[in-house]
């Protein structure tokens, strides 16, 4: 059978790379697995076995496991306690959990010099939009098939094909996966916007409503690297990185914010929202001869006579 390669989402030259799967036994990233082993890939799969759902996570666990030993994919499997993450933390449980998966797969990623495939599809894009513009995100922002955080080369391959595309590539195949009993309980943020939320809005607008708010989410996207373009020919910075505040705030508050954020994103300080960015050009104008504002992850934003930068004053987490 010819290799399929109509439901990947990004380049072929991603792919000559080492990648790290992130490997939960689910449709999705089973599937991936499979498209990922026919494209030629070098893989190596990491399951996170999240110390919660008891014995379905243990065979969960085990179907990786056997999975990856009759496809001849090197396989390595962690197990944390989620439950005791979000005590010690003061997270949510999803936030904990994901957090640590993610610490866990850059470390892979590290080791074996590689980028990091995730499963995301298209349904998982519709609900991100929603959960962003339900959070007061400015625009319909998706996630991207490829972006880089966290020293990592992050790559989303699935997004442009359904969860039901997924579903009957596998079944094609006779390929079988494993269901998370989880997913159909409308417990969390994201289970209700999947199972209460996009039926909804399917009724009430009298059609498949996943495909609108992905295209939504592509405009977005194309619409913010049109503005970081016009923003990198822009002379913000000095020489040694810094934002140039005579030019800065010569402009208007809306590009002023914009220009911010940017330069926020770009350095990876986590947790950027209106309000932070609202705070740092508060401090801008010269009323003192330097200005300083602690923000999360670690860093401290300065502003020093004509000049606006950061400073790291933790290391960061690995």
């Amino acid at each position: 059978m010819p290799a399929e390669t109509s439901l990947l989402s990004v380049p072929a030259d991603c792919l000559q790379q080492p990648i790290v799967i992130g490997l939960s036994g689910g449709r999705d990233s089973v599937a991936l697995l499979h498209m990922l082993q026919q494209e030629g890939c070098e893989l190596h799969a990491v399951h996170v076995h999240h110390g919660i759902r008891g014995e379905e996570a243990d065979g969960d666990a085990d179907f990786c496991r056997e999975l990856c030993a009759q496809r001849g994919v090197p396989y390595e499997e962690h197990r944390i306690d989620a439950p005791a993450l979000a005590a010690e933390n003061g997270q949510s449980l999803e936030t904990a959990a994901r957090l640590a998966r993610r610490a866990i797969l850059r470390a892979a990623a590290t080791r074996y010099g590689a980028a990091i495939a995730l499963a995301h599809h298209a349904d998982d894009q519709a609900e991100t939009v929603l959960f962003r513009l339900a959070r007061g995100a400015a625009g319909p922002r998706g996630m991207e098939p490829i972006s880089h955080a966290e020293g990592c080369t992050w790559l989303r391959p699935l997004l442009g094909c359904t969860r039901a595309q997924l579903t009957e590539w596998l079944t094609a195949r006779g390929l079988s996966w494993r269901d998370d009993s989880t997913n159909a309980v409308a417990d969390v943020t994201r289970n209700r916007l999947r199972l209460e939320v996009i039926p909804a809005l399917n009724r009430a607008m009298g059609r498949d409503v996943v495909p609108i708010l992905n295209r939504s989410a592509r405009l977005q996207s194309e619409t913010l690297l049109a503005l970081d373009a016009a923003l990198t020919a822009l002379p913000t910075e000095d020489p040694q990185g810094r934002l140039y505040l005579p030019f800065v705030l010569a402009q208007p508050r809306p590009l002023r914010k914009a220009i911010l954020r940017r330069y926020l994103l770009q350095h990876e300080v986590p947790e950027v929202d209106e309000a932070m960015v609202l705070a740092l050009d508060a401090m801008l104008p010269a009323d003192a001869p330097t200005a300083r504002r602690s923000l999360p992850g670690g860093f401290t934003a300065i502003r020093r006579q004509k000049r606006f930068y950061l400073e790291h004053t933790t290391p960061p987490t690995s």
